[in-house]
């Protein structure tokens, strides 16, 4: 029976016609069609587009392999010989179903074909992901499987092989998209979920990314085996009706039970090359721990290119993984801005407005030259109960092109929506307390109002002095010292040295030098003189030393020059400030990751001291390769803007400007008595508990710009916002992002460290694709005429010979 199937299919002119209508059909989407689908517009190293294609072309496919397998036996009156011999009729529709996916088989073998050739053209050659590539595979495989089963047991209804073709082709449709259908309509809300677990679409969707989960496993091997059931009962010609209906039902019963039973197993092999569907152990904690329902709305939904499909699908494929591990449950919605009505519509700009988000014009090229704008959104809104807060998917880095910021963008994701929950899971009582330190003259109020407005949707923020209670900072998870300009006193020095012998965490962000462009402001110079806070002596101890020196940069911010003459109105023109160097950021370090160059001011440098302390160091911002540093006293002056550097005088390189330090720290008194005046001192502590500690050689990294200060309504500008370039500078990311891993004792930052290849397809190998689209098409149904040949010329010798004997 299974070499009669295949046999007598592949030696006739269906077979061929059907095989050949499959691949061609596979290539003129895949290779010649433009649009999504199309290979090369995408310009991404990924067959995917095949694999989300294939259960459509199937349809029609493995419908016309199965319509004739039980049907024609009807027909030809050969089901009955079968039926009196000693098989079981389960046997014989088990081998129909064996041959029918073998056939399945030969039709997919020839696609490996276009593995070669996206291969040969990624950039660098075959950087595509085999092992996701081979997971979409068998779930091709599995759909097949379900689908051929249905197919027979179409063909088993009717002695019409075309009325089996139609049943089971609509069979599969129902299957594949019917509960899909189903879970969409809003009165059926509240089991939309579990209609769509009953389809085929999602267990697909799920293991052709490269997931095996034991559960879609599960699912397609007892739907098939329950097809495969139900056709063998209908054969058995002497069983009464009733109890046929009654096996039916038993049959249906066993397949809901069994994936029932299946659901709460969570078995999975991630075959991506990343891991990329791997979901973080501190992810799955904060998924578990969800007490209400999570509902994710999408707002990056529309008329999109290629890049923004793939973040839009990256997103949900995240989402479907969120689910998998939260407790409670999770939905998302996509929603299309330009669908919404015009009242909806503006409120959502608004609302995005007043966060500093909003529409992202992106211009496209169409086929025909003309450049279209559109605008998107790449938001999503995270809600649990009335809690909402608002994620944004994209990364815009810049000195990036837009595919690494769209990877960017994707690797970013598990962090910033795990973020995002568990921001919404904690309580009013447990959000943690960080201050800003006063009573040196560090940074008012509104120096910092930007990053305190930023850091306030992480952390209660607080203010204040120290005073003479050593207890006083036990209850902040950090402390900012922002920009001192006094003396410490040493019962303030103690208080802070025993803080963080108890674990606690502090931010340094220091001037060694005594210098601020404000002074520029109403002559041409300044001068800047050493600065003394008395703690660098506390500093030294904890292995830092702050140099007495500015550096200046050649990769540098600007500041308005006038260049008007006398006489003349005014006229501003921006020129290269050195003392106002750009830092580059250490893109290995979650604090770091994907934050835009930092803008300083005066900034000093750092060295490391004490190389036998028990703690690591990391360097998080560096000047560029062409670095002067001027030692006190330093002299800027604005006339000599216009000179030109002398590269002979900036011979440094890379200096560090800020720098982490982890773990067990000695404290600076510890051969000292305890300052008299101090209420709640407890035993001194000599070394601290494990704790963390970041030291930042500027402390104006922190500052933002401020308007109309003295007026009852002054204006801030965001920090890092240069209104001269209009660009946006890292200074606030990096703020943010080095309280929060000071904070974090959870690992919860280390997500931000996600790193995923960029699969390109290379653009010079794509200049003429003529050859390439030959190949693709004309290799596989060569493929398929030699093996139709080859069956038929065996047919022939084989039997012709019998036939002269």
């Amino acid at each position: 029976m299974f070499k009669k199937e295949l046999v007598s299919f592949l030696s006739s002119a269906t077979g061929v016609l059907v095989m050949g209508v499959f691949l061609v059909a596979m290539s003129l989407v895949l290779w010649i069609v433009p649009g999504n689908m199309n290979v090369f517009y995408g310009g991404y190293a990924t067959l995917q587009s095949m694999f989300e294609t294939a259960p459509w072309i199937f349809l029609f496919l493995v419908p016309a392999i199965s319509m004739r397998m039980i049907a024609d036996e009807r027909k030809l009156g050969t089901m009955e010989l079968l039926l009196i011999r000693p098989i079981r009729s389960f046997t014989i529709v088990s081998y129909k179903f064996l041959a029918g996916l073998t056939l399945v088989l030969l039709a997919i073998i020839p696609t490996f074909i276009y593995v070669v050739i996206v291969g040969e053209l990624g950039a660098p050659t075959y950087n595509l992901d085999m092992g996701a590539t081979m997971g979409s595979y068998i779930g091709l495989v599995l759909l097949a499987s379900v689908y051929m089963s249905v197919g027979i047991f179409s063909s088993s209804l009717t002695d019409n092989s075309i009325v089996g073709f139609v049943t089971g082709s609509t069979l599969c449709f129902l299957f594949y998209s019917g509960f899909d259908i189903l879970a969409s309509i809003p009165a059926l809300s509240e089991v939309s979920t579990t209609l769509s677990l009953m389809g085929i679409a999602s267990h697909y969707e799920s293991i052709s990314r490269g997931v095996v989960d034991i559960r879609d496993i599960i699912y397609f091997t007892s739907v098939a085996l329950g097809f495969l059931y139900i056709t063998a009962i209908g054969l058995r010609k002497g069983e009464k009706e009733g109890n046929s209906v009654l096996k039916y039902i038993y049959c249906v019963g066993a397949i809901i039970v069994i994936n029932s039973v299946a659901s709460p197993l969570l078995f999975r092999c991630d075959l991506t090359a990343e891991g990329r569907y791997t979901l973080a152990d501190i992810t799955k904690s904060k998924l578990e721990g969800t007490n209400e329902d999570i509902v994710v709305k999408l707002y990056l939904d529309g008329e999109m290119n290629p890049g923004f499909k793939r973040l839009q699908k990256e997103t949900c494929e995240m989402l479907e993984e969120f689910k998998v591990h939260t407790q409670k449950g999770l939905t998302y919605i996509k929603e299309n801005p330009m669908e919404m009505g015009k009242k909806e519509k503006k409120d959502l700009d608004e609302e995005l407005t007043a966060m500093g988000m909003g529409g992202v014009p992106v211009f496209e090229t169409k086929e025909d030259g003309q450049k279209v704008r559109q605008t998107l959104y790449p938001y999503a809104r995270v809600s649990m109960g009335e809690a909402y807060t608002w994620v944004n998917l994209l990364e815009n880095v810049p000195g990036l092109n837009a595919d690494e910021n769209l990877n960017r963008s994707i690797e970013g994701l598990e962090y910033k929506l795990t973020d995002a929950i568990h921001q919404l899971g904690i309580s009013e009582d447990s959000i943690p307390r960080i201050a800003f330190l006063e009573g040196h003259g560090e940074l008012s109020e509104l120096d910092v109002m930007s990053a305190t407005e930023a850091l306030s949707q992480h952390f209660a923020v607080d203010r204040g002095k120290i005073g003479d209670d050593a207890s006083i900072l036990n209850p902040y998870k950090v402390i900012i010292v922002a920009k001192p300009a006094s003396h410490f006193t040493e019962k303030e020095k103690f208080v802070l040295d025993q803080y963080i012998m108890r674990g606690g965490r502090v931010m340094w962000l220091v001037d060694a030098v005594n210098m601020t462009l404000d002074t520029l402001r109403n002559r041409p110079q300044t001068i800047g003189l050493y600065a003394d806070y008395n703690i660098e002596d506390q500093l030294f101890v904890y292995g830092v030393r702050i140099n007495n020196e500015v550096v200046e940069d050649i990769n540098c911010a600007m500041i308005p020059i006038s260049v008007s003459k006398q006489g003349e109105g005014s006229q501003l023109v921006p020129m290269p400030w050195r003392y106002s160097p750009l830092f580059a950021t250490n893109t290995q370090h979650p604090i770091t990751r994907n934050v835009s160059l930092v803008r300083g001011d005066f900034a000093s440098y750092i060295d490391t001291v004490g190389g036998e302390m028990e703690i690591t160091r990391t360097p998080l911002l560096r000047t560029s390769a062409f670095t002067k540093c001027n030692p006190v006293p330093v002299m800027a002056d604005l006339s000599q803007i216009h000179r030109q550097p002398v590269q002979s005088e900036y011979n440094r390189q890379h200096l560090c400007v800020a720098m982490l330090e982890e773990g067990e720290f000695p404290s600076v008194f510890k051969h000292r008595k305890v300052p008299q005046g101090l209420k709640n001192v407890e035993k001194i502590r000599e070394k601290s508990e494990r704790t963390k500690m970041i030291f930042v050689a500027d402390g104006d990294i922190a500052r933002n710009d401020v308007r109309m200060r003295m007026t009852e309504k002054p204006k801030i500008i965001p920090l890092g916002y240069d209104e001269l370039s209009r660009q946006t500078f890292g200074n606030l990311d990096f703020i943010v992002n080095a309280v929060q891993f000071l904070a974090d004792d959870e690992g919860l930052m280390l997500l931000r460290n996600r790193s995923y290849a960029i699969r390109l397809l290379d653009r010079q190998k794509l200049a003429d694709t003529t050859m390439i689209k030959t190949l693709a098409v004309s290799i596989p149904l060569i493929y398929v005429a030699m093996v139709c040949t080859m069956v038929v010329l065996i047919r022939r010798k084989k039997y012709g010979k019998h036939h002269v004997e």
